[in-house]
């Protein structure tokens, strides 16, 4: 047949016969391609997905990894270990003092656990403590003030097994944080991986030991009640 114009116009069946059969093998083949690529890229951003999400921090903490007590313009940063005996000293004798001063609007604390002394212990205490930390505060973080309390109280001695499964989720129980949930994150080290992640990102950045204690920028070096009264006061008055 012939157009207006003087041009041939293919018929239906020689349209058809234009996609021979390798022609259209190819295509199937290029759509299978395709199709395998796509699932490909998918599942790779999928288990980028997930691995970014099992070193996050929780909802409950900062973007740093703290827990933040408080809402005031001056922060105190308290970094320490489950496993640190000095930590265990200032959560002792200075830090109520702290938490008073919260309370009372005083200062904001921000509260990082960071577990960097697994060699002081025979079972990787301190990043199983800090996951129970993490458990806990996820469940209830008002209560982890409380059970960061009693587990410092509790502190295996260095050298020999942390404290169990069992005693860190009685602990947590103390504090007020029971049921199911709770007790299988604990036994499961379910936030391992933020643990080791929010561990070795603080060992990056140049930490070297436990406990710091920062008012604002400023690290305190005595620790004391006192101590750490007069170093919030100087922030105060510099600020003014």
């Amino acid at each position: 047949m012939m157009n207006r114009s003087g041009r041939k116009v293919a018929n239906a069946a020689n349209q058809r016969r234009l996609l021979t059969p390798a022609r259209a093998a190819g295509v199937v083949v290029l759509v299978a391609l395709i199709a395998v690529i796509t699932t490909m890229v998918v599942h790779r951003q999928q288990d980028k997905d997930r691995a970014a999400a099992a070193v996050a921090p929780p909802a409950v903490f900062t973007a740093d990894g703290r827990l933040r007590f408080g809402d005031a313009p001056l922060t105190v940063t308290v970094i320490t270990d489950f496993q640190c005996p000095v930590c265990r000293q200032f959560t002792a004798t200075t830090e109520p003092t702290l938490n008073d001063m919260v309370k009372a609007g005083t200062v904001a604390v921000e509260y990082d656990t960071v577990a960097v002394l697994d060699r002081a212990s025979k079972d990787n205490y301190s990043s199983r403590a800090a996951d129970a930390g993490t458990c806990v505060a996820v469940a209830n973080k008002d209560a982890w003030l409380d059970f960061d309390q009693k587990l410092f109280a509790a502190q295996p001695a260095e050298g020999g097994n942390g404290l169990s499964a069992d005693k860190l989720i009685e602990i947590a129980g103390q504090a007020g944080v029971t049921g199911p949930d709770v007790a299988s994150c604990i036994r499961d080290d379910r936030y391992s991986g933020f643990v080791k992640s929010h561990a070795q990102h603080a060992i990056d950045a140049g930490l070297t030991h436990v406990p710091v204690v920062k008012v604002g920028d400023q690290v305190v070096e005595n620790l004391t009640p006192d101590g750490l009264r007069a170093a919030i006061d100087r922030a105060r008055s510099a600020a003014k």
